[in-house]
């Protein structure tokens, strides 16, 4: 009788890409803390406009998510992965250049819309990548765990905020 257990292996490139999407929507959920100071300061917010910049990007992220869900599922898991990607860096990208508080909390609103499509699509292709059972398990706990990393590297979040030309801080 054989005892031995074989393993399939995990793919690994589109294991680390998805998890990677996943870990910058979740470390974009909770690093903007840290640069709330610098962000009064350069762009002169006020309390409510920071308000908006931290729960801005997490109320159109929650909201977006089934929908997000649904399109994925309508339009092509890929398609939507990588519409939502694109969204989220094009998002980052205004964020980083944004002159205002106004203009930051459209980039966060942007934000958080690309990765309402991001997340479920990623979930969908970690099942379509991973047909089998087991595979697919250890493959969603990888994948899972990318979501727990942000939560505990502070100092390396306060490391990935710089301020862009006009002096805004830039994220994700």
């Amino acid at each position: 009788m054989d005892t031995t257990h074989d393993k399939a292996p995990l793919a690994l490139a589109p294991l680390v890409a998805l998890s990677l999407g996943y870990f910058l929507v979740m470390l974009d959920v909770t690093v903007v803390n840290v640069a709330l100071p610098d962000i009064r300061a350069s762009l002169g917010a006020g309390p409510s406009a920071l308000q908006w910049v931290v729960d801005g990007y997490s109320t159109v992220f929650a909201a977006l998510l089934l929908f997000g869900g649904g399109a994925a599922d309508r339009f092509g898991h890929r398609r939507v992965f990588l519409t939502g990607l694109g969204l989220f860096s094009g998002a980052s990208v205004f964020c980083g250049l944004a002159g205002s508080a106004a203009l930051l909390i459209v980039g966060r609103l942007g934000q958080g819309a690309g990765a309402a499509l991001l997340v479920p699509a990623s979930l969908a292709l970690l099942q379509a990548t991973f047909p089998d059972r087991a595979t697919r398990a250890r493959a969603i706990a990888v994948w899972g765990l990318s979501r727990r990393s942000p939560s505990v590297p502070v100092p390396l979040s306060e490391a990935s905020w710089s301020p862009a030309r006009t002096g805004a801080p830039c994220s994700g």
